[in-house]
């Protein structure tokens, strides 16, 4: 994947969908559940900083930011107080939320 950054940039095109999708359904599950904005943040968070990890790989920085990318959503399970299941949905929604807004972001700054 290295020599064909453009399998892992393909979904800086999907950015702005993902995050359409993914606020909906914290939306959705904030209304009929109960929120949790400590893990929202956390999650957000580490969803930015996992996508600007992984790009980092894609643009070929090397390959231990492609280990630390997909290693930070395990790390945010094990360290986001998780004490009712809602907030395991906050923290996946949360987590693409900010991935697909990193995604976004650098779309921007790409194209000027």
């Amino acid at each position: 994947m290295k020599d064909q950054p453009h399998v892992g940039l393909s979904l800086v095109s999907k950015a702005p969908m993902g995050m359409l999708i993914t606020a909906l359904v914290a939306v959705i599950a904030n209304v009929l559940l109960e929120l949790n904005i400590i893990t929202l943040g956390y999650a957000v968070v580490g969803g930015v900083i996992s996508a600007v990890l992984l790009l980092a790989y894609w643009l070929g920085k090397g390959g231990l930011f492609f280990i630390l990318g997909v290693s930070l959503p395990l790390v945010l399970v094990l360290f986001t107080p998780l004490a009712i299941i809602t907030a395991l949905l906050n923290l996946v929604s949360g987590f693409f939320f900010g991935f697909c807004a990193a995604l976004f972001v650098y779309k921007l700054l790409a194209n000027k």
